[in-house]
């Protein structure tokens, strides 16, 4: 697993006020209940408006940017979705005190045939995965919230805010998508 994508998944959260912390390659988020604003249904694939949804959850990475994610990724490598397993679920309800939480998985893209892609969604959905999310959503969710004028003591978010300053990034979608 990335650390540089585990510090980008930790910081994106961390801008949109949830609590965070790290066990291993996951990343356990909270809202305080003040924040945290009714459940609504966010649809399977979420991005960076309807991920403030949810109220607690466990992300896991997969940061493998050279691969689509299919099934056969996924039975070939089961460990991917294993965090969402019940008995590796019971590990963690004493830390979200007993509360409902939710299973996020940040995942770098999903296949662009519409069979591949929906037989991707339904083994996740199957094996208890709530919400999928792009490693480019999260990308661009942080690079939206850097402030070009602000240090950050993330090195990482130091770096994106520089990147965004001399204009070698941009927090529009458009001029993501364009290669650096």
């Amino acid at each position: 697993m990335s650390e540089v994508i585990l510090e980008i998944v930790e910081e994106f959260f961390q801008q949109r006020r949830y609590f965070t912390a790290r066990h291993g390659n996951l990343v356990l988020i909270k809202k305080n209940k003040k924040q945290s604003e009714p459940a609504s249904d966010n649809g399977f694939i979420i991005d960076e408006t309807t991920v403030e949804n949810i109220s607690a959850g466990i992300v896991k990475s997969v940061g493998w940017h050279t691969c689509k994610i299919t099934t056969r990724i996924l039975e070939t490598f089961p460990e991917i979705i294993e965090f969402a397993r019940d008995d590796q679920v019971k590990k963690f309800a004493d830390w979200f005190n007993k509360e409902p939480f939710k299973k996020l998985l940040v995942i770098p893209q999903l296949p662009s045939h519409i069979e591949l892609r929906e037989g991707v969604i339904k083994k996740l959905q199957d094996t208890g995965i709530d919400h999928l999310i792009t490693i480019p959503t999260i990308i661009y969710g942080v690079i939206e919230k850097i402030q070009p004028r602000k240090v950050y003591s993330s090195p990482i978010c130091d770096l994106l805010r520089i990147l965004k300053f001399y204009n070698i990034i941009s927090s529009t979608k458009q001029q993501m998508e364009l290669p650096l």
